[in-house]
């Protein structure tokens, strides 16, 4: 019977030696009934809710396709998963495979196990979220901490929060210059300017100032620094198919408040008239946002002097959020770009440079090059395990021998036990070495002038295309952004006539697949995920 072991805890505060206890508790499992373990697979410090974020469990199911071995061991079900569903879910893959699950104390498990198990696994994490959650709720009620860090306090253990006094400060002095009548970024550039560490102990910006209206965040709209504690506005949730954990805001109706005079930061006067000018301040902002579309390549402009993104002014103008968000202590950089001057050049610039015959020639050069060397240099390292594992082969045969004549000693069943680990933990580095040895897939002749198309198609009609209004041009849109990793904002001199020049970045491996496909923004590495040359680029003026 071949085994392969899964092991797994949910919290990184937990010990991490658990993932070694389980998978050896399961060994001796194995070895006690005379199964041959020849694989294991662990996820460490992650949920057992969801499937998508595990990449044991998911390398687990790939071998189990392969017909590497005919048992799932684990320590117990929970291990697999804590949803009814991913665990039915597994548990009718590797059987449709002809493999079974087996734990600590069920040799093989049955639907019957599964339907039981899973329900109560299930279950389990619903009253653990609710006993969390009502323990917060009465931590919020009290006045005590009910998750990170808020800046301006501090927490003990047990829960209770204490006023930081130089933090403290800082807060009333955001107050009193919003009160009079400096924005929220030259708040921002004036605690940079000064050396204030920010929340984080690096810059401060607007949004961390501001917040948002709708979550009551941010600096100025926080409640506790007024002496109110605001518990339940927002409910994680966990996506069953990802993992991820996403805040929704509940109704306001909804939230709980609880008085605690004892955290109260601002003076109430203060806190009024700061309200009353954040109210103000943000009648008519809809329109304007509503106004606004992404662009061709919005989330990749980046400025060639902070790092930061570039991100919509006014009048389909673009600036570094460095600058315009933390002011000049931070950047200097405060030249404007017209958006849809920088989608044209940034679209001529991968016509004409990154899709050219000549570029796509010397990546396939540079990649073949370094597969070449790849293979040099594991070719030593195969021969050197190779004649390990001849070596392993003829010591277990001698062992065998001898065993087979009579001669057994308790030491010797070890020693055996040994070999074949050893053995095992060799065959999966050849295996290893032998996958990275596959050849160069081969590349489309055409795929390239295929993008080229695409992204020509896309600039005859940019001014509608970048609309995103039809699949048609949202697909032109994947195709172009897949080819692109940044572009880099770099002006040459602050004055309004010194020129600015782009840099486009960008990777031929998506334009060298076989077509363009719906999930163009994928990366598709020619050398499956083994090699990436550096990435083409050009200096493009605007």
């Amino acid at each position: 019977m071949r085994v392969a072991i899964y092991a797994r805890y949910s919290s990184d505060r937990q010990n991490e030696r658990s993932i070694a206890d389980q998978e050896e508790a399961c060994r001796r499992h194995a070895a006690a009934r005379g199964w041959t373990v020849t694989a294991s697979f662990s996820d460490a410090a992650i949920s057992g809710a969801t499937m998508a974020n595990r990449p044991g469990l998911l390398a687990l199911l790939a071998s189990a396709e392969a017909g590497t071995f005919d048992l799932v061991l684990v320590e117990d079900q929970d291990r697999l998963a804590r949803n009814l569903e991913h665990e039915a879910h597994v548990y009718n893959r590797l059987r449709h495979l002809g493999v079974h699950i087996a734990t600590l104390t069920t040799d093989r498990v049955q639907i019957i196990d599964v339907a039981f198990k899973g329900l109560m696994n299930e279950l389990y994490l619903v009253n653990l979220g609710q006993k969390t959650s009502r323990g917060m709720r009465a931590n919020a009620e009290r006045g005590l901490a009910t998750g990170s860090r808020l800046y301006g306090y501090r927490s003990h253990p047990g829960g209770a929060i204490e006023i930081v006094p130089a933090e403290a400060a800082v807060i009333v002095k955001i107050f009193e210059l919003y009160v009079d009548g400096y924005t929220v970024r030259e708040v921002a550039e004036r605690l940079n300017r000064d050396g204030v560490p920010g929340p984080r102990g690096g810059y401060w910006n607007a949004s961390s100032i501001n917040g948002s209206r709708q979550r009551a965040n941010g600096i100025l709209r926080t409640e506790l620094y007024a002496g109110v504690k605001v518990f339940g506005r927002l409910d994680m949730r966990k996506d069953p198919t990802t993992g991820r954990r996403t805040p929704v805001m509940r109704p306001a109706d909804q939230w709980r408040r609880t008085d605690a005079p004892h955290l109260r930061i601002v003076s109430e006067p203060l806190w009024t008239a700061a309200q009353e000018r954040l109210s103000a301040t943000g009648q008519g902002r809809a329109a304007t946002a509503a106004a606004r579309r992404p662009g061709v390549f919005s989330g990749l402009v980046k400025c060639g002097e902070c790092g930061a993104s570039y991100t919509v002014y006014n009048d389909g103008r673009l600036v570094c959020s460095g600058y315009r968000e933390k002011g000049p202590s931070f950047c200097a950089n405060r030249r404007l770009v017209r958006r849809s001057v920088l989608e044209e050049t940034a679209l001529t610039g991968l016509r004409e440079q990154l899709l050219s015959s000549e570029a796509v020639a010397a990546y396939v050069r540079a990649y073949h090059r370094a597969w070449a060397q790849r293979r040099a240099d594991s070719s030593g390292r195969e021969d050197g395990l190779r004649s390990k594992l001849a070596e392993i082969a003829r010591r277990a045969d001698r062992l065998v021998d001898a065993i087979a004549e009579g001669v057994a000693t308790r030491e010797m069943k070890a020693k055996l036990l040994s070999l074949s680990a050893e053995r095992e933990e060799v065959e999966r580095e050849l295996a290893a070495i032998e996958a990275a040895a596959e050849p160069p897939i081969e590349l489309h002749p055409n795929a390239a002038d295929a993008y080229k198309d695409y992204v020509g198609e896309l600039q005859a009609n940019l001014a509608q295309a970048s609309k995103a209004e039809t699949p048609a041009d949202r697909r032109l849109i994947q195709c172009a952004r897949a080819l692109v990793d940044r572009i880099e904002i770099h002006p040459k001199g602050q004055a309004k006539t010194a020129p600015i020049e782009a840099v486009v970045y960008g990777t031929l491996s998506q334009a060298l697949r076989r077509e363009p496909t719906e999930t163009g923004s994928r990366w598709a590495v020619v050398a499956g995920g083994s090699y990436t040359p550096e990435p083409t680029f050009g200096y493009v003026p605007l």
